[in-house]
């Protein structure tokens, strides 16, 4: 954890905030959780959709963590099953667009593998991109409010380089079982929303208005939400299981939370 005057901010925040990359016509989407949850075949064929008609409309996109129910990379071996839409990704980033990866809570051992075959870029913790002249905060949202001491060391000890050591002694058919056990196991121990999650806003805004960021973006929670104070923009995109939600960052106008099962596309046109 860390102290920067009177905010609190976990470790891992501080350098995303001091570093900035370029970006410009942005679309950002998290919490895909492919290899889970239901309707898989509808909701990879409208993002297979969605990933398609980028081209030429966007200039960079963002996954912003839980891209896949469980990632891992051991030597030439990646998990199966994902290829139609790693194919659809990597088309994107060979049609010009900025394709990044944030690590989340499930996958949060995406890495150079993944990186290679989507050409892209990956991120364990995020990163800061300025859209124009102002600076936006991008995370997945695990484990950043102050209470959630037992989600941060969970998170120190999956990340760290003993666990993925010993995570590789096992069979990959034996980790990937175990992997979706304890993912499904979590839902039923808290299968609503976090008690924490109220807590989400709050914290990021103190951040936002700390750092003075035009605003920040992330998942998770799966619960879609976009405010906007004169501090800044706060944005929880929602998910794409049981809601096909995205966020559209453009330097000329307001971002724009959208379901797109009730709007489609409408960035693709005039917004």
């Amino acid at each position: 954890m860390a102290t920067n005057s009177v905010v609190w901010v976990p470790e891992w925040i501080l350098p995303l905030i001091n570093h900035s990359e370029k970006a410009e016509r942005t679309l950002f989407l998290s919490d895909l959780h492919w290899g889970a949850g239901p309707f898989a075949d509808q909701r990879l064929r409208e993002m297979i959709s969605l990933l398609q008609s980028l081209p030429g409309k966007i200039d960079d996109l963002v996954f912003g963590g839980d891209t896949f129910e469980f990632w891992w990379e051991k030597g030439r071996t990646i998990p199966h099953g994902h290829w139609e839409f790693l194919l659809a990704v990597r088309k994107a980033s060979d049609a010009g667009i900025r394709v990044r990866f944030i690590a989340g809570n499930h996958d949060f051992a995406i890495g150079p593998k993944l990186a290679e075959i989507c050409q892209a870029r990956s991120y364990p913790d995020g990163f800061c991109l300025k859209i124009g002249d102002k600076n936006w905060l991008f995370l997945h949202g695990d484990a950043i409010v102050f209470s959630e001491r037992f989600d941060r060391l969970v998170r120190k000890v999956l990340r760290s380089k003993t666990a993925q050591w010993a995570w590789h002694l096992l069979h990959p058919d034996l980790g990937h079982r175990l992997a979706f056990l304890v993912g499904h196991g979590s839902r039923l121990v808290e299968p609503g929303p976090s008690p924490s999650t109220a807590q989400m806003e709050p914290t990021i805004r103190r951040w936002i208005q700390h750092f003075q960021l035009a605003g920040a973006v992330h998942g998770h929670s799966h619960r879609p939400l976009l405010t906007s104070t004169p501090e800044g923009v706060y944005v929880n995109n929602g998910d794409w299981v049981t809601r096909r939600t995205a966020v559209w960052f453009d330097s000329t106008k307001p971002p724009k939370l959208v379901d797109c099962t009730q709007e489609g596309f409408p960035w693709l046109s005039s917004i």
